[in-house]
């Protein structure tokens, strides 16, 4: 799956997911970090990516989207990277074909 990671989490689940087979880049790859929502969002839709954020109030009213909204409270803080992209990777395998929206894995 394609995904585009946003700032609250750790650039380094980007490589997490490519070691898992996944086409992933943070939003500080495409220079929208501290940028606003919607600029993100277009990003996301202009790449057919899935959109990871925490940030889920902003982005539910985004279009077109894929949004899949993870809160850093649930993952611990050491290892986050690891143990978010381990989250991403299951749900990907169970929504192949994930519906525009928000998801919560």
């Amino acid at each position: 799956m394609r995904f585009l990671i946003d700032q609250t989490f750790p650039h380094a689940t980007c490589q997490q997911l490519i070691a898992e087979g996944h086409d992933a880049v943070h939003v500080r790859d495409r220079g929208v970090a501290d940028r606003p929502d919607p600029e993100v969002s277009a990003i996301a839709l202009a790449e057919s990516r899935a959109l990871v954020t925490e940030n889920v109030k902003d982005f539910a009213r985004e279009r077109g989207v894929v949004v899949v909204c993870v809160l850093k409270s649930r993952l611990p803080a050491q290892g986050m990277h690891v143990h978010l992209a381990e989250l991403l990777d299951e749900w990907a395998r169970a929504n192949p074909e994930p519906y525009i929206g928000l998801h919560r894995p």
